[in-house]
Order: structure tokens, then C-alpha cells, then sequence
């Protein structure tokens, strides 16, 4: 299995729910991940932040919240914590260096277009697909941003709401290609 993968969607639309159960399917069928899953937090149904877990052995941190937090930087609505950011690229650069079957990030977003967030480690991430699987999420409104901005060729881009069966028969066909 190789390829870049990319599941779209806008903010709420399930793509990591659609992400968590393709790394879960995967594991099923043997295939070692690893990566970053970032798991919305929600108070009187507004977003009220991010935590990151690790794949896989679900360590967590909170990766941002709405209210103020000292020490923390602000990026539009919500205020993130730089601890965050260095623990999830160490997760990042290890999973990378343990070359598991398939690779995990949740998400691409305006912070990365704007050259922070994961925007450092994209390069390496992207130049594993040449050799194995990487899924990442985008925000519907960036995803031809994205590929363009890293110059990428997608093996398959799929929206949040897509059936499972139907981006894991897609992943799976690059397993027989390989």
C-alpha cells in the first residue's frame, strides 16, 4: 500500500470520525499506523477546542481551546498550545521513523497554510506516500490549496460523509498495484 489519501470536509463534518475508522479497519486487517487524530471538544454545541491523540497508543494532549489560556498562542478564534504542536512533531517524526504501514494526520488547516502548525514536517510526511500509505484530512475550502501548494498527486480524495467501503476497496486497490 502507497499513496497520499485525503479525506475533505469542512469543520464538525466527520472527517476525523471517517479518519479514526479507517485507521481502525486498517489495524483490523494488520497494517501498522501510526500518526495524529485531533478529536473535536464541543460545550453548548460550539467547538470549544482540539485534543490530539497519538497512533497508536492514544496518548493525548490539548492541542487548543477557545477560551484564553496563558502561554498560549492565539490563531483566530481559538488560543493553542505550543507544547502541543513540539509533542505532536516529535509523535509525527517518530511514527515516520518507525515506518508503519500507514501514516495519520488530522488535519491540514488555515495554521499550516499560513506556515505553522504541522506546516514544517509536511515535506517528509508527503515524500513517505512514494512508499507507503498517508492519509491526512483538509478542509474542503483548502484542499486544492493544499495540493498545490506541495505540488501533490493524490491517489484518491474523498469527502468526510464517503462510506468506509468505499475508501478502504480504494486504499486497498493500491495494495494490489504495489
Amino acid at each position: 500500500m502507497q499513496g497520499l489519501f485525503i479525506i475533505t470536509g469542512e469543520q464538525g463534518s466527520g472527517k476525523t470520525s471517517l479518519l479514526k475508522a479507517l485507521s481502525t479497519s486498517l489495524a483490523k486487517r494488520g497494517k501498522t499506523c501510526g500518526g495524529i487524530l485531533a478529536h473535536g471538544k464541543w460545550e453548548d454545541n460550539q467547538r470549544s477546542g482540539f485534543d490530539l491523540e497519538f497512533i497508536p497508543d492514544g496518548k493525548t494532549v490539548t492541542l487548543c481551546e477557545s477560551a484564553p489560556r496563558e502561554g498560549w498562542i492565539r490563531f483566530r478564534r481559538f488560543w493553542f498550545n505550543p507544547l502541543a504542536f513540539d509533542l505532536g512533531k516529535q509523535w509525527l517524526a517518530g511514527a515516520i521513523a518507525k515506518k508503519p504501514e500507514v501514516l495519520i494526520l488530522d488535519e491540514i488547516g488555515p495554521a499550516e497554510m499560513e506556515n505553522g502548525g504541522w506546516a514544517a514536517i509536511l515535506p517528509g510526511l508527503f515524500d513517505e506516500a512514494r512508499h507507503r500509505l498517508v492519509i491526512v484530512t483538509v478542509r474542503t475550502r483548502l484542499a486544492e490549496a493544499v495540493v498545490e501548494r506541495w505540488n501533490l498527486a493524490p491517489a484518491g480524495i474523498f469527502e468526510a460523509g464517503t462510506a468506509l467501503n468505499n475508501v478502504m476497496n480504494a486504499i486497498m486497490a493500491t495494495e494490489k498495484k504495489a
